[in-house]
């Protein structure tokens, strides 16, 4: 019989509060996965206005809940980000691009329908450092 890993729910008021049934954060082991963050303040709960504003928020959003895992961007391996329209994707990117330090992680971007004036929502997906197999 296999050990199985804990998972740590991990939470942090840098990051706006979870609006339904899931966490900011959930690490096991070393792998942390983040819940998808969008553009809004995570004091004032306001909503940034267009894409390249939202798309900062947000990455700002994923950088606190990957701070409280104990993560930087450094340790991302892999991001989804959701785009509402898919014609945004240019300016998305160039948001993105400007925030994330290079080598960038791998990424998928996907066009779909989020609830109101969402235009983008990222989550991401990290390695803790100290993991002797990542540090190398």
């Amino acid at each position: 019989m296999r050990n199985r890993m804990a998972r740590e729910i991990i939470v942090t008021p840098a990051a706006p509060p979870p609006g339904g049934a899931y966490s900011q954060v959930v690490a096991a082991g070393s792998v942390v996965a983040t819940a998808g963050q969008v553009g809004s303040d995570p004091i004032t709960g306001t909503l940034a206005t267009g894409i390249e504003a939202q798309t900062r928020q947000a990455l700002a959003n994923v950088a606190a809940v990957l701070a409280a895992a104990g993560c930087s961007w450094r340790d991302v391996i892999k991001t989804t980000c959701f785009l509402s329209d898919i014609g945004n994707f240019a300016a998305f990117n160039g948001a993105y691009a400007s925030v994330i330090p290079e080598p960038w992680p791998a990424r998928s971007t996907i066009g779909v329908a989020l609830a109101g004036e969402l235009l983008v929502e990222i989550e991401a997906l990290a390695v803790r450092p100290g993991d002797e197999r990542w540090d190398r």
